[in-house]
C-alpha cells in the first residue's frame, strides 16, 4: 500500500509541476495532477491483465 501511495504522490507532483509550468493555472494543474495518477493506475492494471492472459504486448518503439 505504501508503494501505491508513493507512486501516486510522485505522479501527482510531476504532473502538477509540469502543468503549472506550462499554463500558470493552479486549478487546471490540480485537475491534471489528480487525473494523471488515475490514468497511470488504470493503464498499469490493463497491461498487467493482458500479461496474465498470455497475450503478447507490443514493444515500445
Amino acid at each position: 500500500m505504501a508503494r501505491k501511495i508513493k507512486y501516486a504522490a510522485t505522479h501527482f507532483s510531476i504532473a502538477f509541476s509540469m502543468s503549472y509550468a506550462v499554463n500558470q493555472n493552479v486549478a487546471l494543474s490540480t485537475i491534471v495532477g489528480i487525473a494523471e495518477p488515475i490514468a497511470f493506475a488504470l493503464g498499469r492494471d490493463a497491461a498487467s491483465r493482458e500479461a496474465r492472459r498470455g497475450l503478447p504486448l507490443a514493444r515500445a518503439a
